[in-house]
């Protein structure tokens, strides 16, 4: 659990600086690049708050590095010095995760294995907090949701886009705009009016394009990197950034080979769905 914790560390702390330097750079980039170099961006600062790559140096190259050989002669004299001091002492040389902290009389934990405990029981509560609002939400919103067993406007647009996946069609009273939900188990809800077939295009387009890109996946990657960081202020960022350059970037890829027609039938039908 502790060496877990120590990787976490230094993963959120890398990541803290990467976030916090693509938010400053935001005005810019978002004008000089596209927006899928933007979703795509900030998908890979996603990753590498998950994925120790600092871990995959050879033991040979890692012990080139000049500040490795004098942290381990400072840590062997640093548990030399412990060995010699008495059992409860913490000398100035005393790294952090070496002090303890007394909970009772007669026992104590280092503070190291303190802060991995407290870290851990918080991401259990933020998964779980994360994954119950979702499935109560799914839950009540499905209730009063129609299927629909086969629909030409979503056949032909999965043919276009060329996807062969079984994707479901629910209609709810519930549901505002369109949604796409369930990573396996893909289902789009439409809400309960009247959408005429162009517009009920547009709508197959765009969360069909979010299906083959996998950007439901990619969520639920952010989030859950959102929780392992729950301590991080800059993880709630990242993943509010990555949600909004996801979306900017389905609707740049929807209407990147339309007419000009399309695309005001697009925004309109975007439009009025949002309203």
């Amino acid at each position: 659990m502790l060496e877990l914790f120590k990787t976490v560390l230094i993963l959120s702390l890398f990541g803290f600086g990467i976030t916090a330097l693509l938010l400053c750079l935001k005005p810019i980039t978002a004008k000089k690049f596209p927006a899928k170099w933007q979703y795509y961006v900030w998908v890979a600062v996603v990753f590498s708050m998950i994925v120790p790559t600092y871990k995959l140096i050879p033991p040979k190259e890692a012990g080139k590095l000049p500040l490795l050989p004098q942290n381990e002669i400072v840590e062997k004299e640093v548990v030399q010095n412990l060995e010699e001091a008495p059992r409860t002492a913490v000398i100035e040389e005393t790294p952090i995760e070496y002090r303890e902290v007394n909970i009772t009389p007669k026992h104590s934990i280092r503070l190291f294995d303190l802060l991995s405990y407290v870290w851990f029981v918080g991401m259990c509560v933020f998964l779980l907090i994360v994954m119950g609002s979702y499935i109560v939400y799914i839950t009540r919103k499905r209730k009063k949701a129609i299927v629909v067993t086969e629909n030409a406007v979503l056949n032909a647009v999965k043919k276009e886009l060329k996807i062969k996946r079984h994707i479901r069609i629910r209609v709810s009273p519930d549901f505002e705009s369109p949604m796409l939900v369930g990573v396996l188990f893909p289902v789009i809800y439409i809400p309960l009016r009247e959408i005429p077939d162009e517009n009920m295009r547009m709508i197959f387009l765009h969360e069909l394009t979010h299906y083959k890109r996998k950007d439901l996946a990619l969520k639920w990657l952010s989030l859950f990197v959102n929780a392992v960081h729950w301590f991080n202020p800059l993880a709630y960022l990242l993943c509010a950034n990555v949600s909004e350059a996801c979306e900017i970037s389905c609707d740049m890829a929807v209407t990147k080979n339309m007419s000009d027609t399309e695309q005001k039938i697009y925004m309109k039908t975007i439009l009025d769905l949002a309203k």
